[in-house]
Parts: structure tokens; C-alpha cells; sequence
């Protein structure tokens, strides 16, 4: 037994590896340990916390941000308090994460010229050091871009729900004020972040300077859907909750929300459909709620040419008045709408034919009323013995006379 402990303790006190200073298998162990109890006591904790902020009524999305953001705060602490319980020294990761990567990008010379001047003047400007392009300040600029993002939602979540709902404001310009907003709190997190490791912003004008041609050539279409972004949020041909239809593409949806790059439009079956805002701005869109929500329907019907012109008139405005959709008396605030009426359009080569146009007042159920419309206006062809010709056509043959050889 005493040999076997022995073992053990020789295996323990076996060195592993060398940072700064020996570390022992028996240091390995217990970061190992307690990494594993420390996990362990993390998903108690994250599901106690799961339950614990479904009270709040929160939307699923914010909860698991929120569970998942406490959950790498509470991981990284483990890592840290493990290291700690272990007594292994990371004193090493601490000069990884505040080299200068300046350097790697420097020759020999310049680096040991650059370290002497750092050492005579180190008591001098100790106070006054600039910023160096670390690992961790890299981290710091990703974490302030983050933590001004996360800022940034939740402002504009205060402001939509606390302020400007109470003003009655119209949507799209609510849409408006919430994204100025966003852009200049991301602009400002972007540019204290670049200060953060050290970025220099004259530099950063050389660089792109440079980059513009390239970006000229290679990014035409983002840079173009950038600005059509822009043209579209401020000049407002198409607003947040227009129905829209795309014609070239035949896209037919309603409008959902409007980025820089894209516009998502929100089709008839519940799928969402990512349109660069320059097709917008480019191709021919029909708004069909531009100026407001109305549409007239056209139902088009050939009937035969021994049909009663008058009955079918009947028939056909019959229909129309019968469905609750349609609009029968228009007020003098509804301008250019008419009550249904039917237009005698031509002689066709086996019909007569007619088309009924009505307006309902929701175009987003234009599909759904000339539905119903064909349904009642068939019926009523066949309550008044209407007939529906098909395509007559006469064939003549003839047939051609053998000739007979003499």
C-alpha cells in the first residue's frame, strides 16, 4: 500500500510543463476538477435562472441571449478561479495578451531599438503611454462594439415601447429614428473601440484611401444597396407595412422591415424574402398601399352570343353586391372609388366579353375576394341560364383528286 502511495505522489509531483514557472500533474488534476465541478454547478445554476427569468415575460429570443451571455461571464470566471485553485502560474498568458503585434511586423534591429528607447523612457512617460495593439486590446474594442450593440437594442426597445408610442408616432418614422440612433451608437462604439487598441486614425485614413478603388470595383452592388438603403429609409417610396409587388421577379408580399443592404418582404404564404434595396430602387415596384390600402378588382367573363347582354349585366352586379367585402357606397373621402359596375370590353371570336370591377378596402386580400367573386359569379351565370361558350373553330378538308396516268 505504501508503495502504491508512493507511486501515486511520484506521479503527482511528476512536471508536466514549464510557463514561468514547473507545473506538476497534480496541479493538472485539480484545474481539471475543478473545471468539471464548476461546470457541473453552472447548468444547476443555468437552468435555476432559465426559471427564474421566464418570470420576467420575456421574449424567447432576449431570454437565451441573456442566459447565454451569463452563462460565458460565469464560465470564464470558472477558468479564472480554477487557475487560481490549482496554482499554476499565468503570468505567461498575461505577456501573450499584451505583446505588442506591432512587432511581429518589425525587423530585429528596429525591435531592440524600440525596446531600449520603451526602457529610457519608461520612467518618463509612465503616465503617458499610448496605446499598443494587443490581444486584449483587441478583446476590449470586440467588447465594447458588443456592449454598445446590446445598448443600443435595448435603447431602441425603451424608445419604441416607453416613447414614442406614447407621441403616436407613425411607424415607418419611428422605423427612421430607431435606426439613425443604432448608426450612431455603432459609429461610436466602432470609433472608441479603434482607439481602444491603438488605432491610428490618420492611418486609417490612408488605408482607405487605398482600399477605394478596390472597393469601387468589388463591392459595386453593396456599396449600391447601401445607398439604395438610404434613398429608401429617407425618401420613402416604400415604408414599413406597404404591400409591394416586384414585377420582373414576381415577388408579392408586404414589407417588414428595411435595412442598409436589404429589404424583407413578408410573402402571402409566411416566408420572408430578402430583396437587396437596389431592385427596389432599379426595377419597377408596384406599392399598392403607397397612398392607401384599396384595390379594385377586375373579373373578366365571356358569355355566349346568344346570351341576354342586360341579364349578364345583372348577374355580374349581383355577385358583387352580395359580397361584404366590396365596397357598394364609397364616401366622398374615398377618392376615385366607384360602386361596382360592368364594362362591355369586346366581341371575341366565340364570347362576348365583360368585366366586373369592384373595390374592397384591404388589397392584401385582393387574392382571396376575386376567389370568391368567380365562385358567386359563376353561380349566378347558372341561376340565369347564362352559358359560357368554349373556342369554336371551323375545319374545312379537302380532299385532293387522284390523277390517273394515261
Amino acid at each position: 500500500m505504501e508503495i502504491l502511495l508512493s507511486q501515486i505522489h511520484e506521479i503527482l509531483n511528476r512536471t508536466v510543463l514549464t510557463l514561468d514557472e514547473e507545473v506538476k500533474v497534480e496541479q493538472i488534476v485539480r484545474l481539471i476538477g475543478f473545471v468539471a465541478v464548476w461546470l457541473l454547478g453552472t447548468t444547476i445554476f443555468r437552468r435555476w435562472l432559465r426559471r427564474v427569468i421566464s418570470k420576467l415575460k420575456l421574449t424567447d429570443n432576449l431570454q437565451n441571449r441573456i442566459i447565454a451571455i451569463l452563462f460565458l461571464i460565469t464560465l470564464i470566471l470558472g477558468i479564472g478561479f480554477a487557475f487560481r485553485f490549482s496554482e499554476i502560474n499565468i503570468n505567461i498568458f498575461d505577456k501573450v495578451f499584451r505583446y505588442d503585434l506591432v512587432n511581429l511586423f518589425k525587423s530585429s534591429e528596429d525591435s531592440t531599438d524600440t525596446i531600449s528607447s520603451e526602457d529610457s523612457t519608461d520612467t518618463v512617460k509612465s503616465g503617458l503611454e499610448q496605446p499598443t495593439l494587443t490581444l486584449a486590446n483587441i478583446f476590449y474594442g470586440f467588447a465594447i462594439i458588443f456592449g454598445i450593440f446590446v445598448l443600443s437594442k435595448y435603447t431602441q426597445w425603451l424608445l419604441q415601447n416607453q416613447v414614442l408610442q406614447a407621441f403616436q408616432i407613425e411607424r415607418h418614422t419611428q422605423f427612421i429614428i430607431l435606426r439613425i440612433i443604432h448608426f450612431i451608437m455603432i459609429t461610436i462604439g466602432v470609433l472608441i473601440s479603434l482607439r481602444t487598441i491603438g488605432m491610428n486614425f490618420t492611418n486609417l485614413a490612408i488605408i482607405f484611401g487605398g482600399l477605394s478603388i478596390g472597393i469601387g470595383f468589388g463591392l459595386q452592388n453593396t456599396v449600391a444597396n447601401l445607398i439604395s438603403g438610404f434613398i429608401l429609409i429617407f425618401e420613402r417610396p416604400i415604408k414599413i407595412g406597404d404591400l409591394v409587388e416586384i414585377i420582373d421577379v414576381n415577388i408579392f408580399g408586404r414589407v417588414t422591415s428595411i435595412n442598409l443592404r436589404s429589404t424583407v418582404i413578408m410573402s402571402l404564404d409566411e416566408k420572408e424574402i430578402i430583396v437587396p434595396n437596389s431592385k427596389l430602387i432599379t426595377e419597377p415596384v408596384h406599392n399598392l398601399t403607397h397612398y392607401n390600402n384599396r384595390f379594385r378588382i377586375r373579373i373578366q367573363v365571356g358569355v355566349s352570343y346568344s346570351s341576354d347582354v342586360n341579364l349578364v349585366k345583372t348577374a355580374l352586379l349581383e355577385a358583387a353586391s352580395e359580397h361584404e367585402m366590396v365596397i357598394k357606397d364609397p364616401t366622398p373621402q374615398m377618392e376615385n372609388v366607384t360602386p361596382p359596375f360592368v364594362r362591355f370590353t369586346s366581341f371575341g371570336d366565340s364570347s362576348l366579353d365583360f368585366e366586373l370591377l369592384a373595390w374592397i378596402p384591404d388589397s392584401f386580400m385582393r387574392f382571396d375576394v376575386a376567389s370568391d367573386l368567380h365562385f358567386m359569379v359563376w353561380e349566378k351565370l347558372e341561376k340565369y341560364g347564362i352559358k359560357i361558350p368554349f373556342p369554336q373553330r371551323d375545319v374545312h378538308i379537302y380532299q385532293e383528286e387522284k390523277k390517273t396516268s394515261d
